[in-house]
């Protein structure tokens, strides 16, 4: 689901049971088409998910392109704050 509200583990844990139904593998790749949340959550997924799968995104908000511009960092929310949860690919 949508919004800022859902960048939370509840919904990582929901994408995680998705992907393992689906048997996903190292080979595949987690491709996030939407605004700043979506690549968050989804690059989270990416970045923990079998230690590690591909991750593209396709931003379509002006935030979301300017994210991913920056590139590499993700994370998720808490309930204590926005972030806290996440990860950092600093090779880029």
């Amino acid at each position: 689901p949508q919004g800022e509200v859902n960048k939370n583990l509840e919904v990582v844990s929901n994408v995680y049971t998705w992907l393992s139904k689906l048997r996903a593998e190292r080979k595949h790749m987690v491709l996030a088409v939407g605004g700043g949340m979506v690549g968050d959550l989804s690059g989270y997924v990416a970045a923990t998910y079998l230690r590690g799968l591909r991750f593209a995104q396709v931003p379509t908000t002006l935030l979301a392109m300017m994210d991913a511009a920056l590139g590499g960092k993700t994370g998720v929310d808490l309930q204590t704050g926005k972030n806290l949860v996440g990860a950092f690919q600093n090779d880029l």
